[in-house]
């Protein structure tokens, strides 16, 4: 997806990129792969994960390094804010629909469903294959960092 209006910036390469997201009641890292092209302020692109195939739109500034994206499913749209830098993109995730359903339902049981319509993501630039492993090794730690963050915050 290279193109003359691709954005220039190191921290956003378009191409393929990976990483996860985790519910706001798990550290489980669930797994996505991604196609992402950022170009004149936006940002779009596909991939999967465990729920199934997606599509991304969105916007970013680098004036402040923030990033907005909407991860819409054939079923429905999840938010994702987030912040950019020499990592990646990383931030908080939600399922915006209207959970007024589950009000008949006890307590406990609203409240478990709540958990699993927010939490926290990282996503990265795939390895070109000449990362060396201290790189990676540097990689998998920030990832852990990023889910001790992510259960602090709920």
């Amino acid at each position: 997806m290279k193109s003359k209006n691709n954005e220039t910036h190191h921290f956003l390469p378009s191409g393929e990129w990976e990483g996860f997201y985790c519910y706001s009641n798990s550290p489980q890292q669930h797994k996505m792969s991604i196609s992402l092209n950022f170009s004149n302020l936006k940002v779009s692109g596909s991939g999967t994960d465990d729920v199934g195939s997606f599509k991304w739109n969105g916007s970013y500034n680098l004036e402040d390094f923030k990033i907005k994206m909407v991860k819409t499913y054939p079923t429905h749209p999840i938010n994702y804010k987030g912040d950019i830098d020499e990592n990646g993109i990383w931030g908080m995730w939600d399922n915006p629909e209207d959970l007024s359903f589950f009000d008949e339902y006890s307590p406990a049981f609203k409240q478990q469903v709540k958990a699993m319509t927010f939490g926290g993501f990282h996503i990265w630039p795939k390895a070109v294959g000449n990362e060396s492993k201290e790189e990676l090794k540097e990689e998998v730690k920030e990832s852990k960092k990023l889910k001790e963050f992510y259960i602090q915050k709920v």
